[in-house]
């Protein structure tokens, strides 16, 4: 059994784009927005991953084929790859801009934090499936953030509150609850993030009965007449 562990990998990236029309130029951009406005309207305008880490806005992902490498796609091979029948370039181009190519993320599971862009696949696609308490596969930290000597530390603090309560039925219920908080620091860039997970839970409920005080013998007759005990 591997300990876990945090490792960096440092990754330096020449891409090549092919030529293309300027974005605001390009004449299937009006797909890509009506595409924005169904989602809208559907309620699905949302991110994919929808976990703890989701901020900023929504914005649209292209998730097979990024808009500016459209110019170097064989039609042929994308349609064996993902089962499509596209038969000319003005059918790819509009798929480009369809829901078949386009995913809905936020901001920071698009392109910044945890971006699609800038974290790699086998690292990135682990997020869509991450259960709740677990770390991510990976973070994003801009290089002017870490310097050769950074240090990670992770700190977790777990705390348990005990809270007792009467019932109308005159027992007392328990309610335990833990509290766990993660925090990973880079000392180098003073990068944080936070894991804030909250467990809550009853046990023994109904289990502890409430003490009465103890009940006074009653007064008999002539103790009450003449005011004695």
């Amino acid at each position: 059994m591997t300990d876990a562990h945090d490792q960096g990998l440092t990754l330096h990236l020449i891409t090549h784009v092919p030529a293309h029309e300027p974005r605001e130029e390009d004449p299937h951009y009006h797909l890509f927005e009506q595409v924005k406005g169904r989602m809208k309207r559907q309620g699905l305008w949302r991110c994919a991953i929808g976990d703890n880490y989701c901020g900023g806005n929504v914005e649209l992902h292209h998730s097979h084929i990024e808009f500016s490498q459209t110019g170097s796609v064989d039609l042929d091979k994308i349609n064996q790859q993902l089962g499509l029948h596209l038969d000319s370039d003005d059918d790819f181009q509009e798929w480009i801009e369809s829901p078949g190519n386009l995913e809905p993320l936020c901001a920071v599971h698009h392109r910044t934090h945890f971006g699609v862009h800038v974290i790699p696949g086998p690292l990135w696609e682990p997020l869509r499936y991450r259960a709740a308490e677990a770390k991510p596969a990976a973070e994003f930290i801009p290089a002017d953030d870490v310097d050769d000597d950074e240090e990670t530390v992770v700190k977790t603090t777990r705390t348990t509150t005990v809270r007792r309560r009467p019932t109308k039925s005159g027992e007392v219920e328990v309610d335990k609850i833990e509290d766990e908080k993660t925090k990973v620091k880079v000392m180098a860039g003073h990068h944080t993030v936070e894991e804030h997970v909250e467990r809550r839970h009853s046990v023994d409920k109904a289990a502890v009965p409430r003490k009465s005080a103890p009940r006074k013998p009653k007064a008999g007759f002539f103790a009450r007449l003449f005011g004695r005990d």
